[in-house]
Order: structure tokens, then sequence, then C-alpha cells
């Protein structure tokens, strides 16, 4: 019998639908080419160690890798290093840069440094508030209410009803945030409810970014629209409004919720469909003058291995909110864990315990929210493609990110 030699091999734990198996991953031409329980033979081949495992690569649906004119406080080299060292493989370039992406130029622009810099495999955004949107974006994000950079859609329903493809928006009313800038709960609700509404008469793909309220989640649940998709983030998991009355560093929008919201987002998590970052980094002087945003990268998919470790969620949710739901609602052709997929994995040591300490990462953000926690569960290796990318916390070779394929498109 003729055994095909594959390009590699990781040999050892791995978690394939909702099951971990002993067996075999091979990888040609930076692609799942099978996964087996019968040993297979390759080029080079990498074991998987004892409490280590294979997932897939994280695709991060929210991610802020500034630049432009604001590369003192990221830029897409720095973030998307960061990015492979936490396990995000895939991450979604959010467009309010400074310059905002708004037109072709600007785009262009965009993708041009992507091709130079990018470590991590990426989607492009375009902002859309007014203008006509580019034909050209991954996917195009609407701001109901000034964020970073204060640009923000005066109609919403007409700014969705243009845009092109899968729409990102940032829930949170203008009017309301006006009279009150602290951003309350009913800041969230209302524009989430008129969101909602735009969407049953649209009719197109939608996207809700970091829901953070009880009455949110309730709002999106009880419709039950299947084009419409949300996502939380781990700092709405993890912290709460109290985190933010001893540490003014974690000032974001929305704004850390009471307790009460955040333990309503553990209840419902089956139910949520992705989970991702809202990476948002800032100097800490920026910080201290008042900005909001809260770099993730490398925390985010830690944390939640973590909560599998504490009986808090199990690993099927996380392979599902972090990467296989994000690849399917997003349209992403060539992502997913299965045979003829790109070839993004991940071996975590579940056993690992470590430290949280900013001054190991890669972001230049400098600081972290969870500065000092200790973590149980550690990303000791990511694989892009076929290529190791990422080996216990050191980034191997240069810049070899590329641009994510859309259903629809060669």
């Amino acid at each position: 019998m003729l055994v095909r030699i594959v390009d590699l091999v990781i040999s050892g734990k791995f978690f394939l639908k909702e099951r971990i198996f002993d067996g075999y991953i091979g990888v040609n031409d930076g692609k799942i080419s099978k996964f087996s329980l019968r040993k297979l033979k390759g080029d080079n081949e990498i074991r998987v160690g004892k409490g280590q495992l294979v997932l897939p690569g994280m695709i991060d649906v929210h991610v802020h890798l500034r630049d432009f004119e604001e590369s003192y406080k990221e830029t897409i080299e720095s973030g998307t290093k960061a990015a492979i060292h936490g396990g995000v493989t895939t991450v979604f370039d959010m467009p309010n840069t400074k310059p905002p992406i708004m037109d072709e130029r600007t785009l262009k622009m965009r993708e041009y440094i992507f091709r130079k810099k990018s470590y991590a495999d990426y989607a492009l955004g375009f902002l859309i508030a007014g203008n006509e949107p580019s034909k050209n974006a991954d996917f195009y994000k609407i701001f109901m209410g000034a964020s970073t950079g204060g640009i923000y859609s005066r109609n919403f329903k007409e700014d969705y009803s243009k845009a092109p493809g899968i729409v990102s928006v940032h829930a949170e009313d203008y009017e309301l945030i006006r009279r009150y800038p602290n951003r309350p709960p009913i800041v969230e609700i209302r524009a989430i409810e008129k969101a909602l509404s735009a969407s049953k008469e649209v009719k197109k793909k939608l996207h809700i970014c970091h829901v953070s309220t009880k009455e949110g989640i309730e709002l999106i649940l009880k419709d039950k629209l299947e084009w419409v998709s949300f996502e939380v983030t781990p700092h709405h998991l993890f912290l709460t409004k109290k985190d933010f009355e001893k540490n003014k560093l974690l000032k974001v929008y929305p704004p850390l919720r009471d307790e009460e919201h955040r333990r309503y987002l553990w209840e419902k998590l089956k139910h949520v469909p992705i989970i991702a970052s809202d990476h948002a980094p800032h100097t800490i002087e920026d910080k201290e003058a008042g900005a909001a945003g809260l770099p993730e990268l490398e925390t985010e998919l830690h944390l939640l291995l973590d909560a599998v470790n504490k009986g808090l969620l199990t690993l099927k949710d996380v392979v599902e909110k972090t990467s296989l739901n994000p690849a399917r609602i997003f349209g992403l052709k060539n992502k997913g864990f299965e045979e003829g997929k790109d070839a993004d994995l991940i071996i975590v040591d579940m056993k690992k315990e470590w430290v949280v300490k900013p001054e190991n990462f890669y972001t230049k953000a400098g600081w972290s929210p969870y500065e000092g926690w200790k973590i149980r569960g550690k990303v000791i290796m990511t694989i892009l493609r076929g290529e190791v990318v990422m080996e216990n916390d050191e980034i191997i070779g240069k810049p070899r990110g590329e641009r994510v394929v859309r259903e629809g498109q060669a």
C-alpha cells in the first residue's frame, strides 16, 4: 500500500467535534490534509506533549491595530505579533484609525502595510458614516455613537443598507451618550433596539459588537434573527464596574458593568456565538488622560483556558466561539478546523500555570487589565498555514500574514 508523505504531521491529542482524540493531523501545502487515528508519515513531525493538545487558532473579529498616525500606540507589526503570541491566527482590523479607513485610497494603503508587516492573517474593515462604501473590504463597521476617533453614523439604517457585506456595529446611542456621558446600560440597550429594528427591515448580515448588558442579550435572543450575530468580550466576562472604580485605566466603551450584568453574560454564554477581544491599545499616558480601550490579544484566549480549567465553560465552547463560529458567520472560505482548510493551529498546555506580566508581551500598550493574575493554561505554539510562527513565547520568522478569502471570492 502506498503511504502518502505530507509536509507536516502533528501527533498527539487534538480536540475535534466535541471530543479529544489521540492521533495525527496531516498538513500539506499549508492546509489540513487529514485527521487520522492511524499513523501518518511526514517530512516533519511535531509531537504534542503530555497535558497538551491541539486546538484551532483563534479568529478575533474585533481588533484595533492603530498604526498610521497612532503607531506609538500599536502597529500592525506589534499588534499581529501580540495576536500570534496569544494564539490568534486571524485578526479583523477595525477601521476607526487615524486617518479613518473611509475611502479606497486609505483602504489600499492599509492593505499594503498588512502585506508587508502582518504576522497573522487578516480581514480588512471599512468605516461607514454617510460616505460611500468600498466594495473591496472584507467587512464594514458602523458606530452608532462616537468612540475612539469620534466618527459615528447619523443614519444607521441608511449606512447599514448600503454596505456591500456584513456589518459590525458599535451599538451605543449617540443622543443618549450626550445626555449620559458615563454610558449607563440604557445607552447600549436603546442602540441595540434601533439596530434590530433596522435589521428586520433590511434583512442582511449584522454583527453586534461587545454586548455588555443583560437587556441587550435578551433583546437579541428574543428576536432570533438568523442573519444577526453578536459577541461578548473577555473584559465584560471577567471584570466589573468595581474593578474600574479601583483602577481608572480600565475605562472602556461600553463601560464595565455591575456584577448582575457580568453574571448574566455567563448564564447565557452558551447562546453567545462569538467571543472577541476588542483589543484597543493605548499608552499608559493616554489612558491616564482618559482614553478608552483595553489591550487583550495576549490574554483573551488564556482567560478562557483558565475558565475551562475552573469548570466555567468547556473546550467545545472555546473552539466554537473563538474559531468555528467566526469563520462561519463572517464567511471565511479558507478558515475552519476541517480537512481542506488552512492549517491554523495552536498547541496549548492546559496544566501550565503562569502570571500575567505585561513586560513579556508584544503589544506596545505596556500594561494589562489582568497584570498579576495567575492563569492555568498556556499557548505554547502557534502554527499559521502549516508554519510554526510562535514557540515558547518567541515569534519565529518574518511576517507572512495573508488576507482572508471570503465566500464568493475566487
